[in-house]
């Protein structure tokens, strides 16, 4: 799957986006539960869950928070990073990882 890479200054993967056209939030939670060690502490509701939460995925691994979220609720991608504000660390590689050999 194609990722699209937000890049800090130091040219560091920041955090990525994903085109919700082509993956649904429930395949997506598949993706970010077959990471070794993932942590998932807030999964989609399963009924209008684009209607009601921009958030809908929030997951840990070795320690560090991941959010995935839907800007507005109604964006064509879809922004994985570090909760909050994204930067680069090396377990955001990992997750861009399962999402391009998805």
């Amino acid at each position: 799957m194609k990722i699209y890479p937000i890049n800090n200054e130091n040219h560091q993967l920041h955090a990525f986006e994903i085109d919700n056209s082509i993956i649904n939030r429930k395949r997506v939670f598949k993706i970010i539960s077959s990471i070794d060690g993932v942590n998932i502490t807030k999964k989609p509701k399963r009924i209008f869950s684009w209607f009601r939460e921009s958030v809908f995925c929030e997951f840990e691994i070795n320690g560090i928070q991941f959010e995935i979220e839907e800007p507005f609720g109604d964006n064509s991608r879809y922004w994985v990073g570090k909760s909050k504000h994204g930067g680069y660390c090396d377990e955001l590689l990992l997750v861009a990882d399962a999402f391009r050999n998805a």
